[in-house]
Parts: structure tokens; sequence; C-alpha cells
């Protein structure tokens, strides 16, 4: 989760600058707040697709927020980093020699000894044998993935992993190391929003 919480001697200070009274200091906080909503998911979409060498449309459908009411002056934002699916990035296919898959290639990934195959589940993933020597934790992080429980059974007989793009720790960076910048954005929105407040809409409250 990502939590902006606004200083309020700062904003008084803009507010005070700009001079706005404090009806029109309150909607230019509100609005920033809505506008702040969508410039964090397309940084952070920005920025973590970037890292991990995927397309920022991958990575769509996992920004939450609250709702903001008049006079409110925190924004909370979760981010869903449940692993990518590599067929959100591009369309798998297999190569190697024919009639002996090598692996399977996604774009610029490549997955060693992997197959396509439908397994346990009516739509075609990517796969490799547990016990495979290209079997690596880092590819395949879904042994243990919600909705596996069915699949007990089967894993002595035929122990297969799913392939996956992990984004946690990358999204967790993104929000560690850039947290400043996002800061320095919501002055820069807020600004922008008082001029509206004070010389666009004027004194209508």
């Amino acid at each position: 989760m990502l939590q902006l919480t606004i200083d309020h001697s700062l904003l008084d200070h803009l507010a005070k600058m700009a001079g706005a009274a404090d009806f029109q200091a309150e909607a230019a906080r509100t609005s920033t707040l809505r506008k702040m909503r969508r410039r964090i998911e397309t940084y952070i979409k920005r920025r973590a697709a970037k890292s991990l060498r995927i397309p920022q449309k991958a990575l769509e459908g996992r920004f939450f927020s609250t709702s903001l009411e008049p006079g409110a002056d925190t924004l909370r934002v979760w981010i869903g980093t449940w692993d990518i699916s590599p067929y959100s990035i591009g369309s798998p296919a297999v190569y190697g020699i024919p009639g002996k898959s090598g692996g399977v290639r996604v774009g610029r990934r490549l997955y060693p000894g992997a197959f396509l195959a439908k397994i346990y589940t009516t739509e075609e993933k990517v796969w490799i044998r547990l016990h495979s020597k290209h079997y690596s934790p880092e590819l395949y992080p879904t042994r243990h993935r919600p909705g596996d429980r069915g699949w007990t059974e089967h894993r002595g007989r035929f122990p297969v992993v799913r392939a996956a793009v992990p984004v946690d720790s990358v999204i967790r960076d993104v929000i560690s190391q850039d947290g400043e910048i996002l800061a320095r954005e919501f002055e820069k929105v807020f600004m922008q929003e008082l001029n509206y407040q004070v010389n666009v809409k004027g004194g209508k409250a």
C-alpha cells in the first residue's frame, strides 16, 4: 500500500502565497488528491514495467484507492502485486529443434525447458516439470498460488509448475525509492489547482 499524507503547514503556506480562501484551498487539496491517484498509477506502471521489461498494460487492473470526500487529506492506494502470466506480456511460442521443445519464448523472455499445455485447466499455460534442470523459482514462483488446492492429488504423478513474472519486489522498490518524487509532484499539482480555484473559478464556493 502507498499512503500519501499531506503536510498541512506546507499547504497552508502555499495557499497563502496564492491568496486562496479556506474553501478554495480545501477544494484544491481534494482535486489534487484525485489527480494524484492517476499520476501515481502511471508513474509506478512506467517505472516497474521498464525494470521488468514488460509492457505497461500488463500491470493494468491492480491499482485501487480510497474514495475522496470533500475535505479529505489522505489518499491511500493499494497495488496488487500478484504474479503476471506470460500471456499478459506477449504470445508464448515454442522454440528449439522441430519436434523437440527447447523451451518457450515470450517477447524477450526465455523459459528453457518449458512447454505449452492445458494441465488442470482449460487454458493453455507455460509449464515446466518441477524436477527439470531448468527449473528456477524466480521464473516459476507459482507452486502454492491460490487455486492450486485441487491439484494436490496430481502433484506426485505429474509435478509441474506454471511460469509467471513476479512483480512484488520491483513495485516495492519503486515505492520506497521514488516516494519523494511523488510528494514533489503533489506540490506541483496542488499549485496548479490553487491557480484554477483562485484565478479561473474565482470566488464561487
